[in-house]
């Protein structure tokens, strides 16, 4: 019977090859497009919001500075979440960082022998948050033109995961973490920047290619027509009119697409927020590209399912009270203001990023 699974699933994969292949091959229009809108969406947004705090998380990680978390921040994060150590701290950043930099620090931890396997896995589940900067410059200011729903889905996404750490917490009580000190020597010197560095811009680059793929993927999807049957259902269950329902699938295969979705319209702020605390199938790849079959990836699935399912909750019982008084008329909404300006800078300091990469093994030696 396993077997035969097995080669199903080959079957499967060799069958979506073949129709990818075809696709690239037959419809070079609507790939070129689809290339185009993803290396655009990387440029304009990805990057601009994501790139500086994953150098920091990558310096956070490996410069030793967590170590020195003062003991009465340790001890509340024991107490409130069962989380020892620095996790407290990582846990805290990671909601503000954008989506991979959380997974980042505590692979760094996991490889480095601080975490047990376990641990790493449920704390990859809670230390996940878009960050502000994209919260508010691709959701808040483009879709709403203001920054009040912005501040609805970071207060939602916040609370859901402080919420799923304290379901989680009895699991991280028995996890078992490093015996003894784990502080160690400060290192914040030109190497560290540089490998910094090398170490943001791969996995930028591989989070920016999953990206160009995943919108090839969704015009090959929208070609076959599933983007369509998926809009279907999608409005038959919530009630939102197909135009809606056609913009909302897109963007959860890849969430940075979201604001192809229609301006000013708050019904739609739930569904935003439990989209975000997931972050989509894309993010789901990316978080499983930057774990690299270290731990498995289920119990993060599983939790950010919950953080979703409580995102949504959260704002539902808010967003009545906080938009109240919010008056937004279609009129007043203005892309432009807080739209991404030219892309030149960001193609210029990921160019930078490249050139360090390939002139890495010249500038430092890393003994093996």
């Amino acid at each position: 019977m396993k077997k035969t699974e097995e080669k199903g699933i080959i079957c499967l994969k060799c069958v979506l090859l073949i129709a990818a292949v075809y696709f690239c091959a037959a419809e070079t229009d609507l790939v070129r497009t689809a290339v185009s809108d993803g290396i655009n969406r990387c440029l304009t947004v990805v990057i601009p919001s994501l790139y500086a705090m994953m150098i920091i998380a990558v310096i956070i990680a490996k410069s030793g500075i967590l170590g020195y978390i003062p003991c009465f921040i340790r001890r509340i994060g024991e107490i409130l979440f069962g989380m020892r150590g620095e996790s407290l701290a990582v846990f805290a950043f990671s909601m503000f960082a954008g989506y991979p930099a959380g997974t980042k620090i505590i692979t760094e931890q996991y490889s480095s022998g601080r975490l047990s396997e376990r641990t790493a896995s449920v704390l990859c589940g809670v230390c996940f948050g878009a960050g502000p900067a994209f919260i508010m410059g691709c959701i808040s200011c483009t879709l709403y033109g203001s920054s009040l729903s912005g501040r609805i889905i970071i207060l939602s996404t916040v609370s859901a995961n402080i919420l799923t750490a304290f379901i989680v917490s009895f699991i991280l009580r028995k996890s078992s973490y490093a015996e003894g000190d784990s502080r160690r020597q400060i290192s914040l010197n030109g190497r560290l920047l540089t490998e910094s560095l090398v170490s943001a811009g791969r996995t930028m680059g591989e989070l920016c290619f999953m990206i160009t793929a995943f919108s090839v993927m969704t015009a090959m999807l929208d070609y076959c027509g599933v983007i369509s049957a998926a809009a279907g259902v999608f409005s038959s269950l919530t009630g939102f009119s197909r135009e809606i329902s056609e913009a909302f699938i897109p963007a959860v295969l890849d969430i940075t697409a979201v604001n192809g979705l229609p301006a000013d319209n708050y019904a739609m702020l739930p569904w935003l927020c439990a989209l975000v605390s997931s972050g989509g199938v894309c993010v789901l790849f990316q978080t499983a590209a930057i774990i690299a079959g270290r731990f498995p990836i289920r119990i993060f699935i599983l939790l950010r399912f919950c953080a979703s399912a409580l995102s949504f909750g959260i704002c539902r019982i808010v967003m009545p009270y906080l938009i109240r008084d919010e008056i937004v008329p279609a009129s007043t909404v203005n892309v432009s203001v807080c739209g991404s300006t030219s892309p030149v800078p960001s193609v210029m300091l990921l160019l930078m990023t490249f050139i360090i990469i390939a002139e890495y093994d010249k500038i430092v030696k890393i003994p093996k």
